[in-house]
């Protein structure tokens, strides 16, 4: 049976001081990540620039941007790698799994009911 991509959300926060270049050059890793691995961005859209909470690498600013996508599982393991190693430039990134999410959310919300075949 072949593996199918999954949706998936990464978002990720970067120094506010981050030249267009540097972030150009973070989003083509990511995007190339993703159409290796059989994917497709849907969304990819700066969020905020937000005032943090506490110091992150000695910035109390940040810059996030949402990612929404789907691919393949390595192309996940290949997109927070990149993150990672711009480690300078990205201060923060989570992913999640859209795709069990959802399961999780259909599972909760009320099923309609039938009524019985009558009409």
């Amino acid at each position: 049976m072949a593996i199918k991509p999954k949706n998936y959300e990464t978002l990720y926060m970067v120094r506010p001081d981050l030249t267009s270049e540097e972030l150009t050059k973070i989003q083509d890793k990511l995007e190339s990540s993703i159409k290796n691995n059989e994917g497709e961005i849907t969304r990819a859209d700066k969020w905020a620039d937000r005032d943090l909470a506490y110091a992150v690498k000695d910035y109390n600013k940040g810059t996030y941007y949402i990612l929404e996508y789907s691919t393949l599982p390595p192309g996940v393991a290949q997109i927070e790698k990149h993150l990672g190693f711009h480690n300078t430039e990205v201060l923060r990134f989570i992913t999640v799994d859209l795709s069990e999410q959802l399961a999780e959310e259909a599972k909760k919300s009320p099923q309609p009911q039938s009524n019985g075949g009558e009409g």
